[in-house]
Order: structure tokens, then sequence, then C-alpha cells
């Protein structure tokens, strides 16, 4: 599993359930907003995380959350979008690369899933699980509508991802106050990629 990835978070079993929008955006924004710390001594780091926030629609249903990692001897932090897509169809998109608003590459790390399959109907329901790297001078000028980031698949929707500007404002807070108001210091070497809803043109958005 790759380094930024937390737990399996499971969306297929709410497909059915969010295919019509998931309820409560807003209620979700806002307690998602609430930064977890995990400072592990025995690491090299110190990792801020906001809460998930789910959903969805008739594509699929997504959950996304923003990861920062805080080098402890430089202060230098790596930033990544956590997204989680589960969805009903007779193949697999396979989500292989991200870009940001401006077109420009992000680094991208998918993670291997394995399908269910009803053999009557010949449908099943895919879960794939990426982690998409993003700059934090890109998040720290990111608009009020929040940061977007699409994913494209090679076969299926692309996936366009909005990370809503509360959880940037929050994230970002966090780690300043904690390194002091410093400026941000910036990583001689990238971290490995740090993942993280649908609706448009057969496009999800998140």
């Amino acid at each position: 599993m790759h380094p930024f990835l937390k737990s399996r978070i499971g969306l297929a079993l709410l497909l059915p359930f969010c295919v019509a929008g998931c309820a409560g955006q807003q209620q979700q924004i806002e307690a998602a907003s609430a930064i977890k710390l995990t400072d592990d001594g025995f690491r090299p780091f110190r990792e801020y995380s906001t809460g998930p926030i789910t959903s969805g629609n008739a594509v699929g249903i997504g959950r996304k959350q923003l990861v920062g990692r805080v080098d402890r001897k430089t202060g230098a932090a790596t930033f990544a979008l956590q997204f989680e897509i589960a969805y009903n169809a007779s193949n697999k998109r396979r989500y292989d690369s991200a870009r940001n608003a401006r077109a420009e590459p992000l680094p991208f790390h998918a993670v291997p899933r394995k399908a269910e399959c009803d053999r009557r109907s010949g449908t099943c329901t895919y879960d794939e699980l990426f982690v998409v790297t993003i700059p934090e001078a890109d998040l720290r000028a990111a608009p009020a509508e929040g940061y977007q980031v699409k994913a494209f698949a090679k076969a299926g929707p692309d996936a366009l991802i909005s990370v809503p500007k509360p959880l940037i404002a929050s994230l970002l807070a966090r780690i300043d106050a904690d390194r002091g108001g410093a400026a941000p210091a910036a990583a001689s070497t990238p971290a490995p990629v740090p993942a993280p809803s649908a609706t448009a043109q057969r496009t999800p958005r998140g």
C-alpha cells in the first residue's frame, strides 16, 4: 500500500445509496475541516489529514481526502489528494493519470483493487483508489471555489475532483501554526506521492 494511503474506505457498500447524490455536503465539509494529526516519533514526518467527503451520482460515488506531511527537520511539506471511486460497469475504467486546471500533469499513484461481479447480469462493481500529489503553492493559491484535479481513465469517463477551499484552508492553517508561522520550505527531494465526486457530462465531479 502506498505510504499516503489510509485503510480501504469501502465505497462499493455505499453505491446503492449515493447514486442520487450523498446528502449533507456542507455538513461533511465542516466535519472534514477538523484536522487530524498523526505524530509518530519513529517517522521522519508529521502527518496531517482532513476528514473524508463523499458524494455521488449515476456515474458512481467518490470519496476524497486531503493529506499533508511535514518533514521534522526541514519543515518542508508534501500534499496529496486521496480519491476513491466506486461504480457499476461492464469494464474497469482504469484511471492512470491526473492534471490540474492548467493542464499540467500531477504525480499519480493507483492502487490495485478487485471487482465484484454478478455472473447473471455480467455487471461488476468496481472500486478504484488513487493518490495525486499537489504542489503546496497550488493549494495556497486555490480560488474560493477550491482546487480542481481531473483524473483520466483508459476506458470510461474522466473524474473531475474538487477539493473544497475550507479543507485546504484548515489544513494549511494547522500546518502553518505548528510550523510557527514560518515560511514554507521547499522540499529538496519530492516525497513519495501522498489519496480522495462525481457530476457532469459523464464526468464525475467531486
